[in-house]
């Protein structure tokens, strides 16, 4: 089967052009800017499907730091270190396009310096794990510029566990690198053009 080299160019830009939409934010080059508290206590299990959990954040009045490019917040759960191990679909990357760490959105909104307070209804379909909560704070240009979270900066305190359904590692190792080259999964069309 032959195909038109107009089409080929088309594939191979849109796949560029989907890359270039990684930011290429480094966890390690945020401001730790946010207090973030969560209502489960260490070590505490919450049921899925059953409990809530309430989060808490604001802006760390001792820092000298500016929030006035803060204008958005996400709120996600995220893996706790001993739920990763041996998971490469929950690995810790310093690169944000590539961290696996905390996959599940709680909430976005507006950024508001303080008295932030959000109660989620933990989903039934929640993975059975140990987790922290992780705030980010977004720039308007939709890059992360600080975040706060729950644990510590080697995610070892304040941890608690949901008891969920239990998920096996369905994708193997190496399909994390190919789905997050070329702009998010777009490898595929790239090795369809080369099939053909």
């Amino acid at each position: 089967m032959e195909v038109h080299p107009a089409v080929v160019g088309l594939l191979l830009l849109s796949c560029f052009a989907t890359a270039s939409y990684a930011h290429n934010v480094h966890l390690s080059t945020l401001n730790v800017s946010l207090i973030v508290t969560a209502s489960a206590t260490t070590g505490q299990v919450l049921k899925a499907g059953v409990d809530n959990l309430t989060i808490t954040w604001a802006f760390n009045p001792n820092l000298r730091l500016s929030d006035s490019n803060y204008t958005t917040v996400e709120a996600k759960l995220c893996y706790g270190p001993v739920s990763q191990t041996g998971r490469d679909d929950r690995k810790t990357d310093d690169n944000l396009d590539f961290d696996e760490t905390c996959p599940i959105d709680i909430t976005d909104a507006p950024y508001k310096r303080s008295n932030n307070t959000y109660t989620w209804a933990i989903p039934k379909n929640t993975t059975s794990a140990t987790y922290f909560v992780r705030v980010y704070v977004v720039k308007a240009n939709k890059h992360e510029t600080a975040y706060g979270q729950t644990t510590d900066a080697n995610k070892t305190t304040n941890l608690f566990q949901i008891d969920g359904i239990v998920s096996e590692q369905k994708e193997s190792a190496a399909w994390p690198v190919i789905g997050n080259s070329f702009g998010y999964g777009y490898a595929w069309l790239l090795m369809l053009i080369l099939i053909l």
